[in-house]
């Protein structure tokens, strides 16, 4: 699952929205603030519009401003908003995908990373990232008090559970392909 240029975008749009409170402000203000392409930005309002997160107003003195509660809105709802579903496989939330579903043995593993990653998004209020942002409980519980996720290579996992230099050596030609 990627957060898509779309995605990102969207969250810096409604970041702007969240900062400007109650006073409408331009896409080509966000355009041009938060480096959006202009016709991108304006493409994502219409998905932030349909999904019910902001409201715009023609015309002046028009623009856009939050159209929801940021303490009510999770990181989820605005994914789902602007890309889809969120999941890490097709075949996980669309049964027509893959015929083989139903005997597969990933499909199961994949359901269940799909759910922790759409708990993990949901945990996330939009109020709770714009305001506590690197402090936010959820972040420091998953990448610690030093902010550092630390990503282990198949190696350093085979070395640190005590396996052989056979075992190592070949997970290091494996992680060279």
């Amino acid at each position: 699952m990627d957060v898509t240029r779309r995605c990102d975008y969207a969250c810096r749009i409604l970041r702007a929205a969240f900062e400007s409170g109650e006073q409408y402000v331009s896409v080509s203000e966000i355009s041009e603030k938060e480096d959006i392409p202009y016709a991108f930005a304006r493409s994502i309002q219409h998905d932030l519009v349909k999904g019910g997160l902001i409201k715009t107003v023609r015309g002046a003195r028009g623009g856009l401003v939050l159209n929801c509660d940021p303490a009510e809105v999770t990181l989820l709802d605005v994914l789902e908003a602007v890309q889809g579903p969120v999941s890490v496989a097709l075949c996980s939330v669309d049964p027509e995908y893959c015929e083989k579903q139903g005997g597969c043995a990933y499909n199961r593993v994949w359901q269940g990373a799909d759910k922790l990653l759409n708990d993990y998004f949901a945990s996330f209020t939009l109020s709770d990232i714009l305001t506590l942002g690197d402090e936010h409980p959820k972040i420091i519980e998953v990448l610690g008090p030093e902010g550092q996720y630390e990503k282990w290579t198949c190696t350093q996992r085979i070395a640190s559970s005590g396996g052989s230099a056979a075992e190592s050596e070949a997970a290091d030609r494996v992680e060279a392909v």
